[in-house]
């Protein structure tokens, strides 16, 4: 059976120089490769500028990108079920079937992994996993959320998404670190649909001190730190024994470097 999470020996050794190292490109990213072969970019022209859609936007020159397996997941693996969350006043109007979902945002490049298994830690195949958060401003897309000074309202998709599940459960998100909103921690939404029914809503969170460390670096440096904090967040729980708690760290993405954040959906299916 898969060890059970521990998120702190997972973030031990990244550190803020680390971070810092992985500002935002504010590139775009068109759809990413469905298979599992591993990618390796020997294209260096790509630094700072945006791709056409459609188009992939390589990671550092020479940098091999493996396909995410069962083994990573299995290292921040909680064999209970995921709690329930709400969906938030702001959820998608839209299921978007897209890997990259940031649109070109400026913000941190963040590479993120979910795995949906069942009660027993195995693997649920062909599950259609829907995420959606914040940009770097704290503004949400689709609507007029009064998140931030950026305010861009209905008719905007941006961070929103939804794929679904190989046969190892997994699925894979291109997007870029959320920022934060009054009254709330850090935090993406995430639902889980079977055969055309939602069986899941819940909500992931991330590290206290990581997000520090990114939120020191370019567009969030204007922001500032969160105003809550995880003890102060009313629906937060108990994110670092119930899964909910994102294991992240340094790593690099399609849109360079930035950072890998893995979690388990433990669902009845």
């Amino acid at each position: 059976m898969p060890r059970k999470l521990d998120r702190r020996t997972f973030l031990l050794g990244v550190c803020a120089t680390a971070i810092a190292a992985c500002t935002e490109s504010g590139n775009a990213v068109g759809d990413q490769p469905t298979t599992a072969e591993t990618l390796t970019s020997n294209d260096t022209s790509t630094t700072g500028t945006s791709a056409p859609e459609g188009t992939l936007v390589e990671p550092t020159a020479g940098t091999e990108i493996p396909a995410l397996d069962a083994a990573q997941f299995d290292e921040v693996a909680i064999c209970r079920m995921t709690p329930e969350s709400t969906t938030g006043p702001f959820p998608s109007l839209e299921l978007l079937d897209r890997r990259d979902i940031h649109e070109g945002y400026p913000g941190h490049p963040l590479r993120l992994g979910v795995r949906v298994v069942d009660a027993e830690c195995q693997p649920v195949p062909g599950a259609q996993v829907e995420v959606w958060h914040t940009d770097a401003s704290g503004d949400y897309s689709s609507y007029t959320d009064d998140g931030s000074g950026k305010d861009e309202g209905e008719g905007s998709t941006f961070c929103r998404g939804m794929q679904e599940s190989d046969e190892n459960g997994i699925v894979e998100f291109q997007t870029i670190y959320p920022g934060w909103y009054e009254g709330r921690a850090v935090h993406i939404h995430s639902a889980v649909w079977l055969d055309g029914q939602r069986t899941h809503t819940g909500q992931l969170y991330f590290d206290e001190a990581y997000t520090e460390s990114v939120y020191a670096t370019g567009e969030y440096t204007q922001f500032g730190l969160p105003d809550t904090p995880w003890s102060q967040d009313g629906l937060i729980g108990e994110a670092d024994n119930d899964g909910t708690a994102i294991a992240l760290g340094a790593a690099e993405t399609y849109n360079g470097p930035g950072t890998l954040g893995l979690a388990n959906l433990t669902i009845e299916a």
